[in-house]
């Protein structure tokens, strides 16, 4: 099987960023590293097909827990396409994704 191709949202990306800029107020040494951690854990997730838990408010939307944080998003044999990346005490609904559901069911 060859590698899935990693899409990340501009939301992930931004949810990411968030998250470094916090911790790097405090130590930018750390920011970076936990940046790097969660990146190849999304690499991970990607390259072995790891399937998450299934939320169902969307159709086909996973969710993978990681170092406090969630990580969402939609997988096949071809692509993983990262959404969110948010906080664990984040309140989580549809309003969150309605954009990619919409966006899903389009297509």
């Amino acid at each position: 099987m060859r590698p899935r191709q990693l899409k990340m949202s501009f939301e992930a990306l931004d949810d990411l960023l968030g998250m470094y800029d916090h911790i790097a107020a405090f130590d930018a040494l750390a920011a970076r590293r936990f940046l790097d951690d969660i990146n190849g854990k999304i690499e991970w997730i990607a390259k072995l097909g790891i399937a998450g838990s299934p939320r169902e408010f969307i159709p086909g939307l996973r969710a993978f827990p990681y170092r406090n944080r969630c990580i969402y998003f939609f997988i096949d044999d071809e692509t993983l396409s990262v959404l969110r990346v948010v906080h664990g005490w984040h309140k989580i609904e549809l309003s969150h994704f309605l954009r990619f559901y919409q966006t899903e069911q389009e297509d």
